[in-house]
């Protein structure tokens, strides 16, 4: 179960909230804030200190996503 949430769930919910912010606060620095946030207390929490690498690659998913639609949604 934890394989489908790191490699399914995690990436799928990231993206959407990534995409979703901008669009409400129009600021790209925000979604990759909270990703590495909330991400690291997980880490603490649910899971073991190994997982903080994945927190890693959603932030920066986070940060590529938030980054595409501010270039290619100039308003």
């Amino acid at each position: 179960m934890e394989f489908i949430f790191v490699l399914l769930i995690c990436p799928i919910t990231v993206i959407i909230a990534s995409i979703i912010s901008y669009y409400l606060v129009k600021k790209w620095f925000l979604t990759p804030i909270l990703t590495f946030i909330v991400f690291t207390i997980l880490t603490f929490t649910r899971f073991n200190e190994t997982f903080f690498f994945w927190v890693i690659i959603y932030t920066i998913l986070s940060i590529i996503v938030s980054l595409f639609f501010k270039f290619t949604k100039k308003n």
